[in-house]
């Protein structure tokens, strides 16, 4: 069969029939395009229950029977359910249909068509059956005609960017794929639109379990969208989007969808299960090219190029992700990786799993400031993981891949003194971790202890006797750079109650506020403090 359109039986066909050519079309006119797909007779009261959509519904008239008026209570109904037409016999039992049923068939574009006395049911039922019979095995053989074609497409090994393409042809709109990464591949006619820029039209779809028809605005334009679910049993559902773009969506049109759906799902599982071992290789090289452990450079290069994943001789920072809550499982972090991998604006950015820490290396590219592709990696791993829990610990910029092991070794204990200190922000390096990345280093020495207990147990002790909260007050005083006014806000307290307990904690300590070294003394003493805490993973220590 050819790709042409394949229309079936419509409302006005059925004047074209021998047995209903002297029917006549008493309102609805502006639905004589509606297809029908059987016939029902209707002799008794509550047909409504049994009607399907697409019927041509025939009656003698006998359930009007000298109450013709229910024929107007019944064509809103018929028209709710589905009903392409109704045919009635008049004369014999009712004579004539009401003028108000005809109004609202007119409203409703419902045809009402008045049959001939002499018409025969069975004869009515045959002739229209025939044709929709020989309609609908034409659309099957064009069906399996269309299924064959692209399955031996896909068993030849084309791929989905070529499968896609035929069915482009074949329908003659345009088709686009989302995979469970959110990656979007798109027809010819999809990719000239730049549908693929739509991805959050098509994940919407996704999210609100839009199966069948939809409809969607693409460009200036409202059209209708038929969506159906691949069968890959991944994740995240995928979809095979048919969008109304040049012609009207046919019923063949939407079961080709369906059934290729299958077909793409096999394809998709067939070149994840490739891709999977693709991306064993490459994560293997590069955790070894991360840490170190690919001394040659020789042999460096040889295993970048093996696995298809070239490096750049261009400067570049290693990245460990830390974690201000629970951190994500295995599982959601692979996802992750993929999604990451799958975004063509991220394609220079190479990250992998090392020793169950996600981590990145981003090489600094012309026109792409390091700061945007941050911004892109962080964005995507917020929603892929959605919580806004992540953190960039990013390494010293080194000026060539043989040199990442040195960015790798400081984005790691970036993320030590970061999880110890905590430092916030989403983005930290060694400027931001401040006077922690000097406190990090110092042995713990009892001089040290002494030295934070001078100034921590003096206050703790007095805010569990009087239930104040005096250690509490003068960190977030010095995190507010000594802002009293910033202070009482953050803590939700009066003015005057912050500066009191600042003075009375620094009388309790024998501190000048007005002496520089003193308020160092302090705040490094506090610093200690928060820090010893973290480590032993009390955060909640003592705060009365």
């Amino acid at each position: 069969m050819g790709t042409g359109v394949i229309t079936g039986l419509t409302c006005s066909d059925i004047l074209l029939i021998p047995d209903l050519k002297e029917a006549v079309v008493l309102a609805g006119a502006g639905g004589l395009g509606r297809y029908i797909n059987r016939v029902n007779v209707m002799e008794v009261p509550d047909v409504i229950d049994w009607v399907r959509p697409g019927e041509f519904l025939i009656t003698s008239g006998f359930p009007f029977s000298g109450q013709p008026d229910l024929i107007t209570d019944i064509i809103p109904q018929l028209h709710q359910k589905g009903v392409s037409a109704l045919g009635i016999k008049t004369k014999r039992y009712i004579d004539e249909v009401p003028e108000r049923a005809l109004e609202l068939a007119d409203q409703l574009d419902f045809p009402i068509f008045e049959l001939p006395a002499r018409t025969s049911f069975s004869d009515v039922v045959r002739d229209i059956m025939e044709r929709v019979l020989v309609q609908e095995a034409r659309e099957l053989s064009q069906l399996q005609s269309r299924f064959q074609k692209l399955s031996k497409q896909l068993l030849h090994g084309d791929g989905i960017e070529d499968f896609l393409q035929t069915l482009d042809g074949m329908l003659h709109n345009p088709i686009v794929l989302l995979d469970d990464t959110d990656q979007v591949f798109c027809s010819p006619q999809a990719e000239e639109l730049g549908l693929a820029g739509q991805l959050p039209a098509w994940m919407q779809l996704r999210q609100e379990g839009s199966l069948g028809i939809s409809f969607l605005t693409v460009g200036e334009r409202r059209i209708r969208a038929y969506a159906s679910a691949v069968n890959d049993k991944r994740i995240d559902q995928c979809l095979l989007i048919l969008l109304e773009w040049n012609r009207e969506l046919s019923v063949v049109d939407q079961l080709t969808v369906d059934r290729v759906g299958v077909l793409v799902g096999l394809e998709m599982i067939n070149a994840g299960a490739r891709r999977e071992v693709e991306l064993k290789y490459v994560d293997q090289f590069l955790q070894d090219w991360i840490s170190g452990r690919i001394a040659a450079a020789e042999d460096l290069k040889l295993r970048a190029e093996a696995c298809g994943c070239p490096l750049p001789e261009r400067p570049l920072r290693a990245v460990t992700v830390g974690w201000l809550e629970e951190k994500p499982e295995l599982k959601q972090l692979q996802q992750a990786v993929k999604r990451v991998r799958a975004r063509g604006d991220l394609q220079h950015v190479m990250l992998t799993l090392l020793e169950g820490e996600l981590v990145l290396a981003v090489p600094e590219l012309p026109g792409i400031p390091p700061e945007e592709t941050f911004g892109h990696l962080l964005a995507e791993l917020q929603r892929s993981l959605a919580k806004e829990s992540c953190v960039f610990c990013i390494g010293d910029r080194v000026q060539g891949p043989a040199e990442v092991r040195f960015s790798y070794e400081s984005s790691r204990k970036i993320a030590r003194i970061r999880e110890i200190s905590g430092s916030g922000g989403p983005y930290v390096d060694y400027r931001k971790l401040g006077v922690f990345r000097l406190l990090y280093h110092l042995p713990e020495l009892a001089e040290i202890d002494e030295y934070r207990d001078q100034y921590i147990v003096p206050l703790r002790e007095y805010d569990g006797k009087h239930n104040t909260s005096l250690l509490q007050t003068l960190q977030l005083y010095f995190k507010c750079n000594r802002n009293v006014k910033r202070t009482s806000a953050e803590l939700f307290t009066h003015y005057n109650t912050v500066t009191y307990r600042i003075d009375r904690a620094c009388e309790l300590l024998g501190l000048n506020q007005d002496d520089g070294d003193d308020m160092l003394e302090l705040q490094l003493a506090l610093k200690l403090h928060e820090m010893g805490r973290r480590r032993s993973g009390d955060y909640l220590q003592e705060r009365r």
